[in-house]
């Protein structure tokens, strides 16, 4: 009877049990932190998204990251766009196209830079898409974005012909074109006046959601509990197989006598 409950295999298992348990507990922990956080963010962004719009200025500083509280609002800019950027691995309604980056220089010469939206491929991988932006000046209504890991997602995807695939690739690019007059951060267009033919799909209001992060809380905390559960039931297992060992000698030993 001790040996199923203090013995070396029981132990161990005991010992492992523990160690799993813990180790769901903490992930389970770890993604409600994190449903926690998303919804914060949610908030913030959801607020922000319902405000009016105002110019771009007020949230773009010269050669700053927006700050967290004005993610999201809707700034104006107007002025002259630049040459294109492409970047590769950007759907939109599950068809298969090219991000579009692109300076805009308004009348004080100072640098923003604009997510334009969506471009649909070429007829292969290797038919760049042919981008015609306006040569006159326009007016940019769009989301105000840092490009980091407080502002994700950020725009997907790497620029035409890099190795990449993630935004970091084109944070570095952007930033190694910036000059000292630049805005800092992006804006996600929503709207472009005049509207052209030619002008890439602005990118759509994301949906706002908590994620996975809960059922993935839930599912760690029922693992730790089943793994609980399992270890219960063989230690059960082992009292009786036990108890039945020390009849057994019990009754052989009646016998003899």
């Amino acid at each position: 009877m001790r040996s199923a409950i203090f013995g070396p295999k029981s132990i161990a298992l005991s010992l492992a049990a523990l160690v799993l348990i813990f180790s769901c507990f903490s992930l389970a922990q770890w993604q409600w932190d994190r449903k926690l956080a998303r919804d914060s963010a949610n908030a913030l962004i959801a607020s922000n998204i319902d405000q009016v719009a105002a110019p771009a200025h007020d949230f773009l500083a010269i050669g700053q990251q927006p700050a967290p509280s004005v993610r999201w609002r809707h700034g104006v800019v107007t002025g002259v766009l630049g040459k294109p950027l492409l970047m590769r691995n950007r759907y939109s309604k599950g068809v298969y196209g090219y991000g579009v980056l692109a300076t805009l220089t308004d009348t004080q010469g100072e640098r923003y830079w604009i997510d334009l939206g969506w471009v649909q491929a070429g007829l292969s991988a290797t038919d760049t898409p042919h981008v015609s932006l306006p040569k006159t000046p326009v007016s940019v209504t769009g989301r105000v974005r840092g490009g980091d890991t407080l502002d994700r997602p950020g725009p997907r995807g790497s620029l035409f012909g890099m190795s990449s695939e993630d935004f970091s690739a084109v944070a570095k690019t952007i930033n190694a074109s910036r000059v000292p007059t630049d805005r800092g951060g992006y804006l996600e267009a929503e709207i472009i006046v005049p509207q052209t033919a030619s002008l890439p799909t602005p990118i759509p209001t994301p949906e706002i959601t908590s994620g996975p992060h809960a059922a993935y809380a839930i599912q760690w905390l029922i693992f730790g509990l089943l793994i609980a559960f399992g270890r219960f039931l063989l230690f059960r297992e082992d009292i009786r197989s036990a108890r039945t060992g020390v009849r057994k000698v019990r009754g052989k030993g009646h016998h003899l006598a």
